[in-house]
């Protein structure tokens, strides 16, 4: 019962918020719902001309990563199977033993080096899970097998979000998390103010 008030709170906040655009002109309200429960957070994992989509973790390591993109890293090749990078920085860890490597895992070595796995295999390594490849196919073939430069972004999908607007407004997501709302060509914010 506490989670459903916690969520129809959350909710309320937003409506409230949203039911504050009304454009000029116009006696519409503008409404949109945010998916509080849903809080995997996309993003793109970029190597050359290939782009991988990737979930991080619902963590304090998951979050803590997501707050550092975007950014563009070499990451040093090692053993035939993974890629890393050590941060100038360190994340929360909550390390364990995972036993067996897939491919597409994003690991936290330690507190500060950020290790993409290419390949499956089985390791007594510790790691703090900071985030996986959806599909890891094609991968390998993109990092190649020497230190390749890598980018990390957030995800500009709608996947996390959902809005319910009245279909004559329109209404689009840009960025996670952050709610826009398009009437009339123009574009506003959840604060009703004209994004110029």
């Amino acid at each position: 019962m506490k989670h459903i008030n916690t969520h129809m709170k959350r909710t309320l906040i937003i409506l409230c918020a949203l039911c504050a655009i009304i454009t000029t002109g116009s006696a519409k309200t503008l409404v949109a719902y945010y998916n509080t429960e849903n809080t995997a957070m996309q993003i793109n994992v970029i190597v050359g001309n290939k782009t991988f989509s990737a979930t991080l973790a619902d963590s304090e390591t998951g979050r803590a990563f997501a707050q550092l993109l975007p950014m563009t890293i070499t990451m040093n090749e090692l053993n035939g199977n993974e890629k890393y990078h050590y941060l100038n920085s360190s994340l929360p860890t909550d390390s364990y033993q995972p036993g067996t490597i897939q491919a597409g895992d994003l690991m936290l070595y330690g507190n500060n080096c950020v290790v993409l796995f290419y390949k499956t295999f089985s390791s007594s390594y510790s790691y703090t899970r900071i985030g996986k490849i959806d599909n890891p196919s094609g991968l390998a073939e993109a990092l190649g097998s020497g230190n390749v430069s890598v980018r990390f972004e957030k995800s500009t999908t709608t996947e996390n979000l959902t809005p319910t607007l009245p279909k004559e407004e329109g209404g689009k997501i840009l960025r996670n998390g952050q709610v826009y709302i398009k009437y009339n060509g123009q574009m506003y914010d959840v604060r009703g103010q004209q994004i110029q």
